[in-house]
């Protein structure tokens, strides 16, 4: 287990030991991860786990609108995570497939792009936050395969 997942499992025990309202667990689960973080050898786990967010976070509005305005999407140009290049032909597959951690770890910018694959109707940029456009993304996927399905019935 890698340190990122290691906060990630102790933040979970955090809100659980919340909800049950064990004071005691909470602090001592807050005591550890902020010893966690605090030390030198967790930021670099950080770096390490996500390398590219940085740069990747530096796309927005105006670059999807040039994705958008092209007949053919070149999403090949920009810094999106590779999974999605290579599925953009089948971005609605792809995204019915990936689990609620996965699709937490895309920028806004490349969930509005997979939003866009899977239907170029959303050619509009937006600006609301990751859980938002993963529920309207979850939306319209969960149509679009409802749709899909209704035609592959024979009567």
């Amino acid at each position: 287990m890698d340190k990122a997942k290691a906060i990630q499992a102790i933040e979970r025990h955090i809100n659980a030991s919340c909800s049950l309202g064990l004071k005691d667990d909470e602090a001592i689960f807050t005591d550890i991860l902020n010893f966690i973080k605090s030390s030198k050898s967790s930021e670099n786990a950080n770096i390490s786990v996500y390398p590219d967010r940085q740069k990747r976070n530096k796309y927005g509005e105006a670059d999807f609108q040039a994705i958008a305005s092209d007949e053919i999407a070149d999403i090949s140009a920009y810094d999106i995570d590779a999974r999605v290049v290579a599925n953009k032909d089948n971005a609605l597959n792809f995204w019915c497939l990936l689990n609620d951690e996965e699709r937490c770890g895309f920028t806004i910018f490349e969930l509005n792009v997979i939003l866009y694959l899977i239907s170029r109707r959303y050619n509009k940029y937006q600006k609301k936050d990751k859980k938002r456009i993963i529920s309207i993304i979850n939306a319209v996927a969960k149509n679009k395969r409802m749709a899909d399905s209704y035609k592959n019935i024979v009567v």
